[in-house]
C-alpha cells in the first residue's frame, strides 16, 4: 500500500510556477543590461547578483513552506513573487534602485516583506487564522493608536504624513481594520441582513450606530490627516463586505448616496481634493502646471503601443513622481500593451485565487477576512490604475507590489501572507499531476 504523498511532491505545481516567474523576471532584467551594454560594453559578474538573490528568495520561500508542511494554495506565492519582481524591475528602471550602489539597506525592505509573507503564512496555517477573530476589537484600537501617533508625530510630505525616517505606518491600518470588520460583521451578520421592503436594509439602530461609532474613530483621524485616498479605499471595502456578507444590495445604494454626500463635503473642505478634481476634469486648463503629470502619463502610455519601447529604452523621467503614483504609465511606455496585459493578468490571477480561498473557507470569520484582503488589494489596484488612465481623479493610492514605498510593500506582503495562511485550513493540498493517488475500485 502506497504511503502518504510528501509535502515536497504535493507542491510540485508551485515549483513549476516559480520557474515561470523567474524566467519572466530574468527576461525583464536582461533587457536593460543589453541596452546598457550596447552603449558601454562593461558588464560585470556583479550585475547578476540581484537576479541571483531573487532566485534564492524564490527557492528559500518554497523550501520553508515545504519544511513547514504547508498545504495551502500553490499559486499565490509564485504570483506574488512575480508581481514583486515586476515592481523591482520597474523601480530599477526608474532609478529608485541603483544596481551600481547596491547595499544591505537597499535589500532590507523587500527581503523583510518576503520574510513576513512566508512567516505569516506558516504562523496562520492549519486553521490558526480563525483565532484572529478574538482580536478584532484590539485591532480597531491599535489602528486608532497608530493613526493618532502619526497625527501627533508625523511630518507632511507630498500631502501625506510620515513618521521620522519616511515611515508611513498608516498602511498597516488596512490590515488591522479589515480584521476588525471581519469580526464585527460575523457577530452581527443576521441583524445587518434585515430588510424592510425589498432591498432596503433595516438593521437595529443599536447595531448600526455601534458600527458607525466604532468606524468613525479611524475615519475621523484619517480626515484630520487629509488622507482622502485611504478613506475612499476603506469605505469601499466596508460597503463591498456588507453586500457580500449580508446579501443586501441596498447597502451598496445607501453607500453610494453617502459617498457622494460626504465626498462633496470633504472636497469642499480640502483644497488639494478640489485641485485633483479640477485637473481630472480638464488637465489642459494648466498643461504646464498641475495638468502636466497626467498629460505626460497619458502621452507615455500612448507612445508604448503594442510591444512597448523596450525596458530601458523609454523616457520615464518625463513623468513627475513616476516611481510611485504613475509607475503604471512608465511601465506601459516601455512594456507596451503586451507588458500591461501580463501585469493585469498577474493581478487577476492573484485576486481570483483569493476569492477561491474565501469561497472554500468554512469558518465565517476566515471567509470574511479572505474576501476583505482581496477587496483591499483589488480596490487599491483599481483606484491607482483609474487615476493613471484618467478614468477617475487621482487618489494617491499606490499600486500593490509595483509602486515605490516601503510601508506599502511590507503591508502588501503581509496581506498576501495572511491570505496564504487562510488557504491552509488544516487539510492536505490535493496532489497534482502524476502524484495523485489511484482511485480505489470495488471488487465485484
Amino acid at each position: 500500500m502506497a504511503g502518504k504523498p510528501s509535502t515536497w511532491s504535493l507542491r510540485s505545481g508551485e515549483r513549476r510556477l516559480l520557474i515561470g516567474s523567474f524566467l519572466v523576471i530574468f527576461a525583464g532584467y536582461a533587457m536593460p543590461l543589453l541596452v546598457r551594454y550596447s552603449n558601454a560594453p562593461t558588464l560585470s559578474w556583479t550585475d547578476a547578483l540581484p537576479l541571483a538573490g531573487f532566485a534564492i528568495m524564490l527557492l528559500l520561500g518554497h523550501g520553508l513552506l515545504v519544511a513547514g508542511r504547508f498545504h495551502g494554495d500553490q499559486v499565490l506565492y509564485p504570483v506574488a513573487m512575480l508581481l514583486a519582481g515586476l515592481g523591482w524591475l520597474a523601480q530599477i528602471r526608474l532609478g529608485t534602485i541603483d544596481l551600481n550602489a547596491l547595499s544591505l539597506s537597499a535589500a532590507y525592505l523587500p527581503v523583510s516583506g518576503w520574510g513576513l509573507m512566508i512567516g505569516t503564512a506558516l504562523f496562520l496555517s492549519r486553521g490558526r487564522a480563525a483565532r484572529l477573530d478574538h482580536l478584532s476589537l484590539l485591532c480597531l484600537f491599535l489602528s486608532v493608536a497608530v493613526l493618532g501617533a502619526i497625527l501627533v508625530f508625523g511630518q507632511r510630505f507630498r500631502g501625506a504624513l510620515y513618521l521620522p525616517g519616511g515611515i508611513n505606518p498608516a498602511e498597516i491600518v488596512k490590515l488591522l481594520l479589515i480584521i476588525f470588520l471581519s469580526g464585527f460583521l460575523v457577530t452581527f451578520r443576521k441583524e445587518l441582513g434585515r430588510t424592510v421592503v425589498g432591498v432596503v436594509p433595516a438593521p437595529p439602530w443599536k447595531t448600526l450606530l455601534g458600527l458607525g461609532a466604532l468606524w468613525a474613530l479611524p475615519m475621523g483621524l484619517l480626515v484630520l490627516q487629509r488622507d482622502l485616498g485611504m478613506i475612499l479605499l476603506l469605505n469601499l471595502v466596508l460597503l463591498a463586505l456588507l453586500v457580500l456578507i449580508t446579501g443586501q444590495v441596498g447597502y451598496l445604494l445607501l453607500g453610494l448616496l453617502a459617498t457622494v454626500t460626504l465626498g462633496v463635503a470633504v472636497f469642499s473642505i480640502f483644497p488639494h481634493g478640489q485641485a485633483r478634481f479640477a485637473v481630472w476634469l480638464d488637465p489642459f486648463a494648466d498643461p504646464t502646471g498641475k495638468g502636466w503629470q497626467i498629460l505626460q502619463s497619458l502621452s507615455a502610455m500612448y507612445s508604448g503601443g503594442l510591444w512597448g519601447r523596450g525596458l530601458g529604452a523609454g523616457s520615464p523621467s518625463a513623468i513627475p513622481i513616476a516611481e510611485s503614483d504613475f509607475v503604471y504609465a512608465a511601465w506601459a511606455e516601455e512594456a507596451g500593451f503586451i507588458g500591461c496585459g501580463l501585469l493585469l493578468l498577474a493581478f487577476a490571477l492573484l485576486f481570483s485565487r483569493g476569492l477561491a480561498i474565501a469561497e472554500r473557507e468554512k469558518d465565517p470569520f476566515s471567509r470574511n477576512l479572505a474576501a476583505a484582503i482581496v477587496l483591499v488589494l483589488s480596490f487599491q489596484a483599481l483606484l491607482n490604475l483609474g487615476g493613471v488612465t484618467k478614468a477617475i481623479p487621482m487618489t494617491g493610492i499606490p499600486l500593490p507590489f509595483i509602486s515605490h514605498g516601503g510601508s506599502s510593500l511590507i503591508t502588501t506582503f503581509l496581506l498576501v501572507g495572511t491570505l496564504l495562511g487562510l488557504s491552509d485550513g488544516g487539510k492536505p493540498a490535493r496532489p497534482s499531476g502524476g502524484n495523485r493517488r489511484p482511485r480505489k475500485t470495488r471488487r465485484r
